[in-house]
């Protein structure tokens, strides 16, 4: 269970997202909102970052919006949840300070309720049913990975309208049966901004070694293959499959070296692996590109001149030229340096988003509102749907515009952000 339970982190990177070492915990709130993260010491100093001087009046003469947030801040998974609390906050800090969200004329304020899902399936349905049943919630953040198998049928049986971080693909998660169920990130579209990545800057690449964890890569597999056939790469042999908590990848170069392919995909793995593999490749004299998602400043630390030729996506950063203004304005409300995960946050800013498009508090409105948008802003950029016909429902899985860097040598350049394509 617990090796599972690791390898799922990966759908953080989504494709996740690597898995880099645990960050700082959470600020503390100042004001009233018991969940909202610390002003005078984070924000940014910049003029597109700075709150209204009368920031503190207004928020005051707001109604307050309670929103739901399930985020596993113990156990293994907290070395992503607890990050993703941090930047939750700052979003929710970040509406505040824009006049909250404006429904029929009022503005409400944000105050996030959040409950611990412990990193486990009990957890979770606990966290859900406090929600639920005790708060009595409408609008729920959360939670991501499989632990929305716990989730989903409490929400759904109480009609109240629930944005999944991301998760593993598993049809119990969202169907044409789960109305109220909304997806803040289709894990294939990341993956296609990958491959477009590696197209675009290696042109001649025609096949491509496609290397995974092997837990979580079954509910995957037909969906990267045939993201690979739309792509218009092939693929080098059969998946080279990997176990999260090998002590030596070089085994797993070898098999991926023979295959000799032009280049080679990581879709889902941690850093450990990842640079491992990288190592181990490198070091038998592989000189193709590599892609998966990275951390740059992370890469390029644990690899140093062995980090060459990587195609990285994912990783946001002050000094990424191309980053969307939103993301920018996130990352200076806390450590710029920090690695930021960017689902939980970015599925508050859908909702907040789809509430006002809504012009209601109504689950069910915002839900058939939604239904129609084709368009949503996002920290990422302008939101699209995508995914329809993977998951049975109108505009629930939404996507965005990735970040993409190059390295070489140890050194990060960043590209224009890439707009993947649709999952059918």
């Amino acid at each position: 269970m617990k090796k599972t339970a690791w390898v799922s982190v990966l759908m953080v990177l989504m494709i996740l997202l690597a898995v880099v070492p645990a960050l700082a915990g959470c600020g503390k709130a100042e004001e009233t909102t018991t969940t909202s993260a610390p002003t005078q010491t984070t924000a940014g100093p910049t003029p597109t970052t700075a709150a209204p001087s009368s920031t503190e009046t207004t928020t005051a003469q707001m109604e307050t919006l309670q929103i739901g947030v399930i985020l596993s801040l113990t156990d293994w998974f907290s070395v992503v949840d607890a990050a993703e609390k941090m930047d939750i906050e700052y979003v929710a800090q970040m509406i505040n300070e824009d006049g909250g969200i404006k429904v029929q004329g009022k503005s409400y304020k944000v105050e996030l309720v959040i409950e611990d899902g412990k990193s486990s399936l009990d957890g979770n349905t606990a966290a859900a049913n406090k929600l639920v049943l005790d708060k009595k919630l409408k609008f729920v953040v959360g939670p991501g990975a499989f632990f929305n198998l716990a989730t989903t049928p409490i929400f759904e049986q109480n009609k109240v309208l629930h944005v999944a971080n991301y998760n593993g693909l598993n049809p119990a998660e969202m169907n044409k049966d789960t109305r109220y169920a909304f997806l803040g990130l289709d894990p294939i579209t990341q993956q296609s901004a990958a491959l477009k990545a590696l197209k675009l800057y290696y042109p001649n690449v025609k096949n491509v070694a496609l290397a995974s964890e092997d837990a979580t890569f079954p509910a995957f597999e037909p969906h990267f293959r045939a993201l690979v056939e739309r792509t218009g790469l092939t693929l080098a042999g059969e998946p080279i499959l990997y176990a999260t908590q090998a002590e030596d990848y070089n085994p797993i170069a070898a098999k991926i070296k023979a295959l000799n392919p032009d280049a080679v995909w990581m879709p889902i793995g941690i850093d450990p692996t990842y640079f491992g593999i990288v190592k181990g490749l490198r070091t038998l004299g592989y000189q193709g590109p590599i892609t998966f998602p990275v951390d740059a400043p992370s890469v390029v630390g644990a690899l140093g001149d062995s980090a060459t030729g990587i195609v990285g996506i994912l990783s946001k950063q002050v000094e990424d030229p191309y980053i969307a203004a939103p993301m920018k304005r996130l990352l200076l409300m806390g450590d710029p340096k920090r690695h930021v995960f960017g689902l939980a946050p970015n599925a508050l800013y859908l909702l907040k988003h789809a509430i006002e498009a809504a012009d209601s508090l109504d689950p069910t409105v915002v839900r058939d509102k939604w239904e129609t948008l084709t368009s949503l802003p996002t920290l990422y950029g302008d939101g699209f749907p995508s995914g329809n016909q993977l998951y049975g429902l109108p505009n629930h899985a939404w996507a965005h515009p990735i970040p993409v860097c190059l390295i070489n040598d140890g050194k990060v350049e960043y590209k224009p952000w890439i707009l993947p394509d649709v999952t059918p």
